[in-house]
């Protein structure tokens, strides 16, 4: 068994026989530093310009050898595409301090990555804090991280044609360049799927998410401290054994919360009341409930939650969306792919301000689909259970991302899939944006579906 830390103390005292080691990692060399950086900064590493040469390497000694510390400076001295001027090298080493140091290293390297952070542009820093939410380890995919910037509110458009999922992949993409974030999974077309926050960058978030009282993180040690009865704007569930009653948070404590969201599988009476929560954008319930018990998540109380923008139930014990969910009229993302909800409520074709909606392919989709005319994503139909659907897609003239399940489908239902997909009520050709998955789509029920007599 391996057990890796940065505390040299802990790792001293994880030891359980005379026979085990604690390997200690060596530092880079000066010339694997000075390899690293330059190859970040100039993709080469003999492309540094001789004025920049004795900066470089005063920069270099304060790092340490440390390569995450390396490549946070590599991000800041070449940030936007640009290299950046020889007095901002200067600038920057000057702001290091005494630099990484065998002794104190966490709180060096958390000192470097503060740079990064004040270095940031105002609209981003609430996206980095906004990643102190999840667990340490935990991976998380791009796009359910960008609907949850969306929904908070930290996407603002800057030009009225550009659609706010866009901008945010513009966001990720910078905190990426930046080397803030780290790729975990990666597509077959060089797409960032899933990603982790290296430790101590969460270590540094945390923190400064806790000072601005950003987000208050909840676990087992936590559940019965004193701090409970303080305001939270975000509160986040990590990991929670012990019960949590709902008597243990003040009234007031919860009545302010924007954010709530479970990253632990509680059990569903372990959970506050949500009618506790009074301006509620964001709820995210994913893999909450044993999935054992008859009842699951009652979601009653969620239709009086009108300035809900985001509801996740990913993996929830949930058996039913409330029969008015309709009251959401701002609700823009709903996630219910994994639940026991075997069909929507006939009222959700109301909620006009929907841009996401995924689903399991069992699930029976009302009449009126067609209404949703701000979607832009619809994941996961089954078109066996939902045929009407075919029709309605037409009027769908804003999704950009459509997957459907096309089991059993005739080949009349096909051809009416691919005109409702082409054109328009009508008969004009429909619109495609850049990016459109429509045409890949098409190619692929034409090459599963049966051939049409002549």
């Amino acid at each position: 068994m391996f057990t890796t830390t940065r505390n040299v103390s802990l790792s001293e005292a994880c030891l359980s026989s005379s026979d085990d080691t604690i390997h200690r990692m060596k530092p880079l060399s000066d010339e694997d530093s000075r390899i690293l950086l330059h190859r970040r900064i100039f993709q080469s590493e003999d492309k540094c310009p001789e004025d920049l040469q004795v900066v470089s390497r005063d920069i270099l000694k304060k790092c340490g050898g440390v390569p995450l510390a390396i490549i946070t400076i590599a991000s800041l001295l070449a940030s936007n595409q640009r290299v950046k001027q020889k007095y901002e090298w200067m600038h920057l080493h000057n702001s290091i301090g005494r630099g990484v140091t065998q002794g104190d290293i966490v709180k060096d390297m958390n000192m470097i990555l503060s740079l990064s952070y004040y270095d940031l542009p105002s609209h981003l820093k609430p996206c980095l804090l906004y990643l102190s939410i999840f667990p340490e380890d935990f991976e998380i995919k791009r796009d359910w991280l960008i609907w949850r910037w969306l929904a908070e509110g930290f996407i603002q458009c800057d030009k009225e044609e550009t659609r706010l999922f866009e901008i945010g992949e513009r966001y990720f993409n910078e905190l990426m360049n930046r080397s803030l974030i780290q790729p975990a999974k990666i597509n077959d077309e060089g797409t960032v799927v899933t990603w982790r926050i290296h430790d101590v960058v969460l270590d540094l978030i945390c923190s400064l998410s806790s000072a601005e009282n950003f987000i208050f993180i909840l676990n087992n040690a936590e559940c019965h401290a004193p701090n409970l009865q303080r305001k939270f704007r975000r509160l986040s569930l990590h990991n929670i054994k012990a019960k949590v009653q709902n008597h243990q948070f003040d009234s007031t404590s919860l009545s302010k919360v924007r954010t709530f969201a479970v990253f632990s599988p509680v059990a569903c009476d372990w959970l506050p009341s949500l009618s506790s929560f009074h301006f509620l954008r964001v709820l995210d319930l994913g893999n909450c409930g044993s999935h054992e018990s008859s009842s699951g998540l009652n979601l009653k109380y969620v239709r009086n939650l009108i300035h809900l923008r985001y509801l996740g139930l990913k993996g929830a014990d949930v058996h039913e969306l409330p029969v008015d969910i309709s009251k959401l009229q701002l609700l823009q993302i709903l996630d219910i792919q994994g639940t026991r909800i075997n069909e929507l409520p006939a009222s959700i074709v109301q909620l006009r301000n929907l841009i996401c909606l995924s689903v399991d392919s069992g699930l029976r989709l009302p009449k009126g689909m067609g209404n949703l005319m701000s979607l832009e994503v619809l994941e996961r139909v089954g078109l066996s259970s939902s045929s009407h659907i075919v029709e309605e897609l037409r009027h769908l003239t804003e999704v950009m991302t459509l997957s459907i399940n096309c089991d059993n489908m005739d080949e009349d239902l096909i051809d009416i899939l691919i005109k409702s997909l082409f054109f328009r009520k009508g008969g004009s050709p429909r619109p495609l944006h850049q990016n459109d998955a429509y045409g890949h789509l098409i190619n692929q029920i034409t090459k599963g579906a049966p051939s049409k007599p002549s």
